[in-house]
């Protein structure tokens, strides 16, 4: 029997009916899954930065959508729209805790706090553990918007920071109204 240079999966060596397949030792294979343990051993903290840093820049991107829906919706139904902290009994949290989540409404009786009969467009939970968001002295409590899509405050900037990160995201609203966000190196996180 010629050989074409092939690599055989099996061999013959006693006889016409006797076949022994040829493959990994157990040992080869044992080898190989404990260099592949120690690799991805290796790789898994680096995997955990990059989902807490992504997760970080999730929350950010929900508090800007939450921004540009509260401004778009003001201007389609013509009515003052508010995006405030969200409060135990579902209003707006007078003491401005923006890490228990926010809520977005229509404010149609200009009080700043959502009534029964006020519609909710949109309520976002609770921040993942260790991610704190904290408002400046003009968007601390609230950010509302009018009519004509214009902010009723000054601007203000959002700080989003996680407490083992050196990383954070900033969300400034301008005079105006609109909404941008910016990642900022070394953020103070209360």
């Amino acid at each position: 029997m010629q050989t074409t240079g092939r690599a055989k999966p099996w061999r013959r060596p006693f006889g016409p009916l006797s076949w022994t397949w040829s493959g990994f030792s157990l040992v080869e294979t044992l080898v190989v899954l404990a260099v592949v343990a120690v690799l991805l051993g290796l790789a898994a903290p680096g995997v955990a930065t990059w989902r807490a840093r992504h997760g970080l820049q999730a929350v950010a991107e929900d508090l800007w959508n939450g921004l540009v829906l509260a401004r778009s919706q003001a201007l389609v139904q013509q009515q003052r729209v508010v995006l405030c902290p969200l409060a135990v009994a579902g209003g707006g949290d007078a003491q401005g805790a923006w890490s228990s989540g926010w809520q977005v409404f229509v404010d149609g009786n200009h009080n700043g706090q959502r009534d029964s009969g006020e519609r909710v467009l949109l309520t976002r939970g609770a921040l993942p553990a260790g991610v704190r968001l904290v408002g400046n002295s003009t968007v601390r409590l609230a950010v509302k918007y009018g009519a004509d899509g214009r902010s009723d405050s000054l601007s203000g900037t959002f700080t989003l920071c996680r407490l083992d990160s050196p990383e954070g995201w900033q969300v400034v609203v301008n005079a105006l109204g609109r909404a941008r966000m910016a990642q900022v190196g070394s953020p103070e996180c209360p």
